[in-house]
């Protein structure tokens, strides 16, 4: 009698075990995830003055940047790019140059045709950042280009100097009196705003700064599927940056991402991850070992809720 019972109590358990198991590892209907981007308010870099500029937050990736001279420059038209750099330098006090065979960052040639603009007057020189690298935190110049038509009808170097801060970034301005004054006078200078927001800019530290672009994720179960992009939106490359899946904040796994560069990103797809039966938070964290130092640390974190 005593063996019956217990082999109707093991039958028992056996049946109830095995119900359990099979309910904890069927598939659930799908469940969309909502997503909280944990983002920090962001300030504006630049405070823009009275000449206005072609994009927000353009500039080059670097402080100490290099020039060269491509072609047809006579020794006049030299002498007034090298003066006009010696001045954008003084002027700003942070940024600097240094004059190269080729290859530099800002390219410097001379011709000497006319181009008409209209009303019956000439250009006597063009410039501007010819590639960029466009992100949505910057505009990062990766070369500028001045070609100078003619030499210049003063002694100051008014005509370089305008060309050059074309390169970086500022346009026309109004004011007759402004070196962006869209005809040549010898009076002409650099504006205190002009140089105010070349100081704010270039004072930001050159660092990389990786965030979690777009996501989109689908739980089932104990299981997981994904879509997400980690991009570069700073001022240089990242060697190598990983990123960690977590499940009620226990770690999933770990993803090495590898080597991203400035403007570009890594998008990662992942189907059926197991993150354990009902987990309510998954996170999504780059760079959890802060191995990596960044423009703004908290961009790295997004949070996804059942």
């Amino acid at each position: 009698m005593i063996g019956k019972v217990v082999g109707v109590i093991l039958v028992f358990m056996v049946l109830v075990f095995s119900f359990a198991f099979v309910v904890e590892n069927l598939l659930q209907d799908p469940v969309r995830l909502k997503v909280n981007y944990l983002e920090p308010e962001r300030g504006e870099f630049v405070e823009y003055g009275a000449v206005p500029v072609f994009a927000e937050n353009l500039r080059f990736n670097h402080n100490l940047i290099s020039y060269s001279f491509v072609e047809g420059c006579d020794a006049k038209r030299i002498g007034e790019m090298r003066g006009a750099f010696n001045i954008f330098a003084s002027a700003v006090r942070i940024v600097s140059f240094y004059e190269v065979e080729d290859d530099g960052d800002i390219l410097v040639g001379c011709s000497n045709k006319f181009v008409e603009l209209g009303d019956s007057l000439f250009a006597a020189g063009e410039g501007g950042p010819s590639k960029i690298v466009n992100t949505s935190g910057f505009k990062v110049i990766e070369e500028g280009k001045i070609v100078l038509y003619r030499s210049d009808m003063c002694a100051y170097p008014v005509v370089a100097l305008h060309e050059l801060c074309h390169v970086f970034g500022f346009d026309h301005s109004l004011d007759p009196e402004n070196i962006m004054f869209n005809t040549s006078g010898c009076n002409q200078r650099m504006s205190d705003d002009m140089v105010e927001v070349i100081r704010e800019l270039y004072s930001i530290e050159i660092l990389a700064d990786a965030r979690i672009g777009n996501i989109s994720s689908v739980a089932q179960g104990k299981y997981l599927d994904f879509n997400i992009s980690i991009l570069n939106e700073g001022l240089i490359g990242i060697d190598s940056i990983d990123l960690t899946i977590l499940g009620d904040g226990e770690i999933v796994d770990v993803v090495d991402l590898g080597e991203i560069d400035v403007g570009y990103g890594r998008t990662l797809r992942v189907e059926n991850m197991w993150v354990g039966f009902g987990v309510e938070r998954v996170e999504f964290v780059v760079d959890a070992g802060d191995l990596v130092r960044e423009l703004d640390e908290g961009n790295n974190v997004v949070e996804m809720i059942v």
